[in-house]
């Protein structure tokens, strides 16, 4: 009887495990730029959210700041961001929503990051509030 070899063997599981080895590496690496975009959209959204609630403050207010509050901190890793801010006579409401830069070729991830807070105002002794 003769024995077989294993010759060769190696060449061939590197080959299949090298690709889905850097493919699981990658996936791990978008998965953190998502969630610093994440990150990035909440901060933002609780920036604007906080201007727009401010005593006579308006719903302009509260985008501008968003806006310049992705534009500082959030410059390549959120794409295509858009504020929205409603306010009304007792809560603001912001939403940032963008999608995380890419980096498996294919993958898009949408962020959204959505912030309520009360309106700042003065309300009279005996008012319901």
């Amino acid at each position: 009887m003769t024995a077989y070899s294993d010759a060769g063997a190696a060449t061939a599981e590197l080959a299949i495990a090298m690709p889905l080895l850097l493919l699981i590496v990658m996936f791990a690496i978008q998965a953190g730029v998502f969630m610093h975009a994440t990150h990035v959209a909440q901060s933002a959204a609780t920036r604007s959210a906080n201007a727009a609630a401010g005593y006579q403050s308006s719903a302009a207010v509260g985008r501008d700041a968003g806006e310049q509050t992705l534009a500082a901190i959030g410059n390549g890793v959120l794409k295509d961001p858009s504020v929205s801010v409603a306010r009304t006579a007792t809560e603001v409401r912001t939403e940032i929503t963008g999608t995380a830069a890419t980096v498996v070729p294919g993958v898009r991830w949408t962020v959204r990051a959505t912030v309520v807070r009360p309106v700042e105002r003065f309300v009279p002794d005996g008012a319901t509030p």
